[in-house]
């Protein structure tokens, strides 16, 4: 369709902003202006974005908390839809749980340990939002979403469903629920009775965080996948490059497995170490390293 979309008039349901920094929007603190970014008010608004956005040829990314990510030193000519904020509380029946996918996975963990659940007291302290935990199967400590994740709503070639979470739909930080292909509106878990050791759990887990991790600093996480067989962090401690710098972008002194924006790192900084540690480590270790950050 001949039409420029950039000049179209966009519902208020839509919660448009427009030439909003990436770098405020991402955990990395990095990145361009988006030229649109939405933030839709219902379930209906997202679908109804999608659909306008295949009509006119938009450019569209989905983005929660942008805890996973790291976006472009150009900034996204198109729309993103900011999907960060609960659209209705969580839901919860015994011991299964209802949640808006823009929730808070650390805010959802810790509300289900007051309620006496059990089985989210892991993932307590992963930055992100359910949606993006379930597009990413976010796990710490033993704990992974498809541990618990029963059914789940998503939105997929104009359709709006709920569907049963199959063996395969989720394995190592990889989901058939992730965008392109899905967005993920809702999620259904099934959790367990509190045995008396969940809020214990949850506490020490948060501390593990905090004791092991470079909080303190703009990064994305785990900067990679775990090796098989192996742990990120320690092949790249192994290869000498803790606290090795490109620019603004650092080897985390703390954990080799982050790289942090220590001083205005830009993207092109952080892709440059990303690249630079990947390499050295296969050179010396023979260990191909894939990064689990995402990219706009």
């Amino acid at each position: 369709m001949n039409v420029n979309w950039r000049n179209l008039e966009l519902p208020e349901s839509f919660g448009a902003e427009r030439n909003i920094p990436l770098s405020e929007l991402t955990s990395f603190r990095v990145g361009g202006p988006a030229r649109v970014v939405l933030h839709p008010r219902s379930y209906e608004a997202i679908a109804e974005i999608v659909s306008l956005a295949k009509q006119y040829g938009v450019p569209l990314a989905l983005l929660g908390r942008g805890t996973n990510v790291l976006a472009s030193d150009r900034g996204y000519d198109g729309w993103i839809i900011r999907f960060d904020t609960p659209l209705h509380e969580p839901v919860c029946h015994g011991t299964s749980v209802t949640v808006c996918c823009g929730t808070s996975m650390t805010s959802l963990a810790r509300e289900t340990v007051r309620k006496g659940l059990s089985g989210m007291e892991c993932l307590c302290g992963i930055p992100g939002t359910v949606g993006g935990a379930c597009a990413m199967n976010a796990g710490a400590y033993g704990g992974e979403i498809r541990q618990i994740l029963k059914r789940i709503r998503i939105l997929k070639d104009g359709r709006d469903e709920w569907i049963d979470v199959k063996d395969g739909d989720l394995g190592y930080r990889r989901s058939v629920f992730s965008f392109p292909d899905a967005i993920a509106l809702e999620a259904a878990f099934e959790l367990k009775e509190d045995d008396g050791t969940a809020a214990e759990t949850m506490l020490r887990c948060m501390e593990k965080r905090k004791e092991k991790q470079p909080l303190d600093v703009p990064s994305a996480g785990s900067t990679f996948k775990r090796p098989e067989g192996y742990f990120a962090g320690a092949l790249i401690e192994q290869c000498g490059l803790k606290g090795f710098s490109i620019g603004g972008a650092q080897v985390s002194p703390k954990h080799a497995g982050f790289i942090v924006n220590a001083n205005r790192a830009t993207e092109a900084d952080i892709s440059a170490l990303i690249e630079h540690v990947r390499r050295v480590v296969k050179e010396q270790t023979g260990v191909t390293l894939e990064p689990e950050v995402k990219r706009i």
